[in-house]
């Protein structure tokens, strides 16, 4: 069979201009997508629309368990007597000898200091003073000659507290600078979380042979 040479040119600019159509077709679409998106991207850019893959930033409202952490002193009770504290001061800040230099603040009050240490951490306050249910009363006597402070509560079983100073501190006032009224009793911070001091074993033996 013989072809025409001017028909086959013909179909094979026929086949060339079909293919030039539709590459022409396939391109533009892709363009005309690619400018859609840069215009919503640039829209979300300048917020004139919210893009829906950021949200803003939140911090939880304060709950009742939260401002509830803190525990009260015992109920009307007076501040404890300085020489029956017994206190571990603890640095958490970068300023070397803090501790040292606290813990003679705190025994120019007569507390006594079991020992000096670093504490593993730091603090941004001005100091926690940490005990167990046990140790509230000396613990909020202790808040009383560190403006600032703030008490938390532990498991431990006896009265010792611990002294942990945060960046804020600047050190003990001295005793001629600080009024603690003995007969006053210790004020229960706001919103504070009652706590059930545990009995004496000594106590208890004593009240059960009476």
């Amino acid at each position: 069979m013989t072809t025409d040479p001017a028909e086959a040119a013909r179909r094979r600019a026929a086949r060339r201009r079909h293919l030039q159509q539709r590459q022409t077709l396939i391109f533009g679409i892709l363009i005309t997508a690619m400018l859609a998106v840069a215009l919503l991207a640039a829209a979300m850019w300048g917020n004139v629309i919210p893009s829906p893959f950021t949200r803003p930033f939140s911090a939880p409202e304060p709950t009742e368990a939260a401002s509830a952490s803190v525990p009260c002193p015992p109920a009307d009770a007076l501040p404890a007597p300085y020489g029956e504290i017994t206190a571990n001061v603890y640095n958490a800040t970068d300023e070397t000898g803090l501790a040292a230099r606290t813990a003679s603040g705190l025994a120019q009050y007569g507390v006594v200091i079991s020992q000096e240490a670093n504490y593993g951490g730091n603090l941004e306050g001005v100091a926690n003073i940490v005990s167990g249910p046990r140790g509230l009363q000396a613990a909020y006597t202790v808040a009383q000659i560190v403006p600032g402070s703030t008490v938390s509560l532990d498991g431990r079983d006896d009265a010792t507290i611990d002294v942990v100073l945060g960046g804020a501190f600047s050190e003990v006032p001295s005793p001629e600078e600080t009024a603690v009224d003995p007969e006053q009793p210790l004020a229960p911070p706001p919103g504070c979380t009652p706590v059930t001091v545990p009995s004496d074993p000594a106590e208890d033996e004593e009240a059960a042979e009476g």
